[in-house]
């Protein structure tokens, strides 16, 4: 984070912050269970382009965001991202990946906040079925545990929202990686009124001690998944979100 970004990201949300809550009526339950202090990694479910402003209009706190490396093709967004100090995050294997996964654990050790999208575009990319959330990539649970630092989950959840016009899904697969992309024609979503629920975050010590294998990584992923479910759905929030009742990622079930 430098003083250019931390302004761009400021101004955004001085001055887009308060048209985003009077056009998308947006508002938060949860938003002082992120910590005042410290690193962490943010998991939210992704449904639409709105969901980093949303997130950034109710959270405090600085957030890198981490996107995907087709976003930052778009002259527009490429700007916006590096302006604002996304984390470009190539979905394929090589130095590239490597680089930004590095850089989010960097930023977490270094006691910043990293929010991450782990369905990708999946939901966003699926309108008709952007109710569900889709499989999460297990690439965060490993980048908490390399950086030793907790989870918060975070939910966006629209209770009022419409679709914005048909575009041809030809002109979208040049910029997003998706087989989507390539079936006649596609329509996003716009929230109308729409809830951020941001829960306590989770300590992930039991697997701290463990050896860091694909069977922790994919069983913690599983269960953070489970629980962003749980705070879409507002199901077992007094664990979840208002921490009355304990939670153990590594022993308990969700």
């Amino acid at each position: 984070m430098n003083i250019y970004q931390m302004l761009a990201y400021e101004s955004l949300r001085t001055f887009v912050g308060p048209w985003l809550e009077l056009g998308f009526r947006i508002h938060s339950e949860g938003a002082e269970n992120v910590p005042d202090d410290g690193g962490a990694l943010l998991v939210c479910n992704h449904r639409s382009i709105l969901d980093p402003l949303a997130l950034m209009n109710e959270v405090e706190r600085y957030i890198h965001f981490v996107a995907g490396a087709r976003g930052f093709i778009v002259p527009t967004i490429k700007t916006l991202y590096h302006m604002t100090g996304m984390v470009r995050l190539s979905l394929k294997k090589g130095q590239r990946s490597s680089r930004g996964l590095d850089q989010a654990v960097q930023l977490m050790r270094d006691g910043e906040i990293v929010g991450i999208f782990p369905e990708g575009i999946e939901s966003f990319m699926r309108p008709d079925r952007a109710s569900r959330i889709s499989y999460f990539r297990t690439g965060f649970a490993r980048m908490a545990l390399e950086a030793g630092v907790p989870i918060i989950p975070a939910a966006v959840i629209p209770l009022e929202e419409t679709k914005l016009s048909r575009i041809p899904g030809k002109i979208v697969g040049e910029y997003a990686d998706q087989p989507d992309t390539g079936r006649g024609s596609l329509r996003f979503l716009l929230y109308r009124k729409v809830l951020v629920r941001i829960g306590k975050p989770i300590d992930l010590g039991g697997y701290m001690d463990e050896p860091l294998t694909k069977n922790s990584i994919d069983m913690l992923s599983g269960k953070l998944r489970r629980v962003v479910i749980k705070l879409y759905n507002g199901e077992d929030l007094d664990r979840f979100l208002t921490g009355k009742l304990p939670f153990d990622a590594y022993t308990d079930r969700v």
